[in-house]
């Protein structure tokens, strides 16, 4: 195996195993109906979904046109823009901290079925003839987040006192996972990034997800829970789906490849760097925690941290032990 197949699969399965811990992680802490209770506030709700499948789409496809990028770089990377709520938003949204968790689930499952309607319709807009098909939209909602779900609700509701002490090593894993799939996603789509410096492709890039996350944070009303939420999933987009059309009816033409795969690199890192700068500050504006310490003296990070994140990697194969426990709030 070549050194970037290799990349290519620690990349892929880093982002499915740190998805999959996260949901599973967030179903052993709350029960159904507080996954569903969000789901009754209908005004942020359709809100949500009008900004989702039509106005951000809308604005990325716009917003690639203005840079003056040529058209095939407009329509590759607009491909992995229009499918809403990626589950790595879950992620997201758990490292901030402060986030409305349920919200951000029942955001995603809602939005993701959603895209069943939304993305063909946009593909085919963007590209003649573009679709994907309503079986690989369903796939990717049911492995990565309605059956990881399913199993952590299960484990809370017959398990709860195994299940106090498993959720947080699931965050741990789902750390480590992310920060080996950054690493790896980066090392293998280094010379794709560097090919497309001089396109602007990198630059419009990274102004779509701020409009995203921006457009998603507003929509969040004045509750700051909420908002941090809504602006997250909003901001990580479900780019595979782009990914997808392009390997399997544009023949993987690099034209389009090569934009959409930076655009879902700056996605992920920018939603992720964001996520850790909330989770930074709700910790900083928090009063009269004291942080854990570390066997060795030092601050410990907390495994929903930005902290964690890279001291768990740094740490591969050791187990955590100064770790405060992980606590939503």
């Amino acid at each position: 195996m070549s050194a970037d197949k290799l990349l290519t699969v620690l990349f892929n399965a880093g982002v499915g195993v740190s998805i999959i811990a996260t949901v599973m992680s967030l179903g052993m802490s709350f029960t159904v109906a507080e996954v569903l209770a969000p789901l009754r506030r209908v005004v942020p709700v359709v809100l949500l979904i009008v900004v989702n499948c039509l106005l951000i789409p809308a604005a990325a496809w716009g917003l690639f046109k203005a840079f003056g990028i040529k058209d095939a770089y407009v329509s590759g990377a607009t491909l992995a823009a229009v499918g809403a709520a990626g589950a790595m938003g879950l992620k997201a949204a758990q490292l901030a901290r402060r986030a409305d968790l349920p919200l951000a689930v029942s955001a995603v499952i809602v939005l993701q079925l959603l895209n069943l309607i939304a993305v063909p319709l946009w593909a085919g807009q963007v590209v003649s003839g573009a679709s994907i098909s309503a079986v690989t939209i369903l796939k990717d909602l049911l492995l990565l987040v309605l059956i990881p779900l399913a199993i952590g609700l299960a484990v809370r509701w017959r398990y709860a006192d195994h299940a106090k002490g498993w959720q947080p090593e699931l965050v741990k894993v789902a750390n480590l996972a992310l920060g080996l799939a950054l690493i790896a996603g980066i090392a293998v789509n280094w010379s794709t990034i560097v090919s497309l410096l001089g396109s602007r492709v990198l630059l419009a890039s990274l102004v779509v997800v701020i409009v995203s996350l921006a457009a998603g944070y507003f929509v969040g009303g004045r509750d700051a829970r909420a908002r941090a939420s809504t602006g997250l999933v909003s901001g990580v987009r479900f780019t595979a789906l782009g990914l997808i059309i392009i390997g399997t009816q544009l023949h993987a033409n690099p034209d389009y490849l090569g934009p959409a795969i930076v655009f879902a690199l700056v996605d992920m890192i920018v939603a992720i760097i964001v996520a850790l700068e909330m989770g930074r500050r709700a910790r900083a504006s928090t009063s009269g925690d004291r942080p854990a310490v570390a066997r060795d003296g030092g601050q410990a990070a907390s495994p929903g941290s930005h902290k964690a994140v890279l001291v768990e990697v740094g740490r591969f194969g050791q187990r955590f032990s100064g770790a405060a426990p992980y606590r939503e709030r």
